[in-house]
């Protein structure tokens, strides 16, 4: 930031493009982290998740409205992904909707827009 930065807190907001940066992983592999996602190792992420049945009783979002998780916009989201934030499943839950196609609603802790980034930049 210069000194005549006169809105510092706009680039904070700025999605720059920038390549796939690749971490090195035990046993001398590298996987893609995706800059955008900084939380999201796909590599790691189930190969084979197990269907919804299986793990949402065990989601932090188990009993909460899904009206909360299907938002209007994505401005909207905020709510549905502080749950998501704290939940335990929420690899499972980002491959179940990845590996599914889910188009509609937060998944693993991920927008409709933010999941069809993240499938861009896999594919």
């Amino acid at each position: 930031m210069g000194a005549f930065d006169l809105f510092p807190w706009r680039r904070a907001l700025w999605y720059e493009s920038a390549p796939a940066c690749p971490r090195p992983r035990r046993g001398g592999a590298t996987t893609v982290r995706i800059d955008r996602f900084p939380d999201v190792d796909v590599d790691a992420l189930p190969a084979n998740p197990s269907p919804p049945d299986l793990w949402q009783d065990r989601a932090a979002c188990f009993g909460i409205d899904p009206d909360v998780f299907f938002p209007i916009s994505e401005e909207e989201a905020g709510p549905a992904l502080t749950f998501c934030t704290v939940c335990t499943i929420r690899e499972e839950c980002l491959a179940w909707a990845l590996k599914n196609g889910e188009r509609y609603g937060v998944w693993g802790a991920t927008t409709e827009q933010q999941r069809r980034r993240l499938q861009r930049h896999v594919a």
